[in-house]
């Protein structure tokens, strides 16, 4: 057998062999996740604690929170659900008829689909139809998906007062 021929024995068993080789399976997409969805499923979220707030049922404001969520509200930090508990606990017996709102002014959700934000402003008045002057503030809520449900993970706000104004850049 001639080099040549050789050669050409050798490159056709290398192309069979290659050939032969099993192919890799293809995974399979990961399912492409709806942003627009996540934001309002987070909005939706957001408007029903803000529903279980008025009417002060405890178990479903719980329900928003992640266990190991946090707040810092005007310079107070509570870490974990328990401590989030307790100071609204003692809020409500000092306010028993307060008065509360709030309103979205903007959500973004991470690419990944876990992690959102939520910007706003809110309206507190301590003594509902009393004679207290309202609050007025802004408030910044980071979300973590969990378990397939939007859970606060982080929330955090301030009052302003009509005389500082908001600050924008």
């Amino acid at each position: 057998m001639s080099v040549r021929n050789a050669c050409g024995v050798v490159l056709a068993v290398l192309c069979l062999v290659a050939c032969a080789a099993p192919t890799p399976t293809p995974q399979p997409a990961e399912p492409a996740i709806d942003l627009a969805a996540e934001e309002q499923a987070v909005r939706g979220a957001s408007m029903a604690w803000l529903q279980a707030v008025q009417v002060k049922d405890a178990a479903t404001i719980d329900g928003y929170f992640a266990a190991n969520a946090a707040s810092l509200f005007d310079g107070k930090y509570l870490e974990g659900l328990a401590a989030i508990r307790m100071n609204r606990e003692q809020e409500w017996a000092e306010t028993p008829d307060f008065t509360m709102e709030w309103t979205t002014t903007e959500v973004g959700v991470a690419a990944s689909g876990d992690l959102a934000y939520e910007r706003g402003s809110w309206v507190f008045d301590p003594d509902g139809a009393g004679a207290a002057p309202e609050e007025h503030g802004e408030y910044l809520t980071v979300w973590k998906k969990i378990g397939g449900q939007w859970k606060a993970l982080y929330d955090a706000g301030t009052t302003i007062k009509a005389e500082e104004g908001t600050m924008e850049g």
